[in-house]
């Protein structure tokens, strides 16, 4: 493996011959290293990624499962795999090679972590963006196993579901004057669409006829563009109560222009609102997000069946409603048995004859 020295920019170059993923030979140079071995150490770590050794760096590695990730997860999921990678990973693992880690390896990765002070459920997020990095490790690049699989996890994955009652939503909303925010709070409560598939709607997604609503797309956050839903399940048509699409129709008639997508605001000035709402209503504070539970939880208590919750969802299936909601299953369970009670025939025990 030569290096060689460029006297006219007196830095180092590497030119090789490497075998691709399809075994065909292939030729690359590479320029501009300090010095010989920092030109030496980049083209076996570029053989090692081209062929699939084990002796790779994790940096070299997070490279590849980046390049990967970018092709099946939504622009707004990948940016914050990458945030995780690049801040709280590669800075203390980066420069180890596959064969490096170990499980007291990731232990100390794991105590780095826990004195910067992050709450739980931001730890518990760091460990799983990197146990999926190793996972890709050991499903492609030859690691034997995932060494964070032998210490566990750190911090505490959070559950958070909060949420409001009919009724307290129907207090709140005698609360909010202004036109915009009172038709948004009210799509979310009672359609349970998600954030970013209120902000991609255009008036042409409103069937006032049948009283619809179609989700086709979503607005991400992060750059506001419009995107496919969050998954091909999230492309759905929801049934609204006519008296909601009154007041959007209503809405919209009174608009001087009527803007693509139909609500051009940002998720951090309503969330303001609707904490400011919340607070002049006497009532807890919920996210935005909470809205969306609020439905399901409405429904779930109501008594609807479990398949036509997680289809207004865009769920991909029940199951995920049902992890999601299960607590609250379980607190319908005490009503179900209270409303038998009340409905029995007899309170008198039957005998045999």
């Amino acid at each position: 493996m030569p290096a060689y020295r460029d006297e006219k920019t007196k830095t180092w170059y590497v030119k090789f011959r490497f075998r691709d993923w399809q075994g065909k030979s292939k030729h690359t140079t590479k320029r501009g290293f300090k010095t010989k071995k920092d030109a030496l150490n980049y083209e076996h770590e570029f053989k090692a990624t081209a062929e699939e050794r084990v002796d790779i760096t994790v940096a070299s590695l997070a490279e590849k499962y980046l390049e990967d990730r970018r092709l099946y997860v939504k622009a707004s999921s990948f940016s914050f795999i990458e945030q995780t990678i690049r801040v709280h990973i590669l800075p203390y693992i980066g420069a180890l090679k596959l064969t490096e880690l170990s499980p007291s390896v990731m232990r100390h990765w794991q105590n780095e972590l826990k004195k910067q002070n992050f709450s739980p459920s931001t730890l518990s997020g760091y460990n799983r963006r990197c146990s999926a990095l190793l996972n890709f490790a050991v499903k492609y690049y030859g690691l034997n196993s995932n060494p964070l699989r032998a210490i566990g996890s750190i911090g505490q994955a959070e559950n958070r579901v909060d949420f409001w009652e009919l009724s307290e939503f129907q207090h709140f909303i005698t609360f909010v004057k202004n036109p915009r925010h009172r038709i948004c709070f009210l799509l979310l409560f009672y359609s349970g669409m998600r954030i970013g598939e209120l902000r991609a709607l255009n008036a042409g997604d409103f069937d006032f006829d049948n009283n619809q609503i179609s989700i086709t797309k979503s607005r991400m956050r992060i750059n506001g563009e419009i995107t496919t839903p969050k998954t091909k399940y999230s492309i759905r048509i929801i049934d609204m109560p006519p008296k909601i699409m009154q007041e959007v129709k209503n809405y919209i008639d009174s608009l001087d222009e009527v803007t693509t997508p139909l609500f051009t605001l940002d998720l951090s000035p309503l969330s303001m609102a609707l904490k400011k709402y919340a607070t002049k209503a006497g009532l807890k504070p919920i996210r935005i997000h909470d809205l969306r539970h609020s439905h399901a939880s409405l429904l779930i208590h109501n008594g609807f069946p479990i398949t036509l919750i997680s289809k207004r969802l865009g769920h991909k299936s029940p199951d995920i409603t049902l992890k999601v909601y299960s607590h609250m299953y379980k607190e319908s369970g005490t009503k179900v048995a209270q409303f038998l009670q009340d409905n029995l025939v007899s309170q008198n025990v039957v005998k045999d004859d």
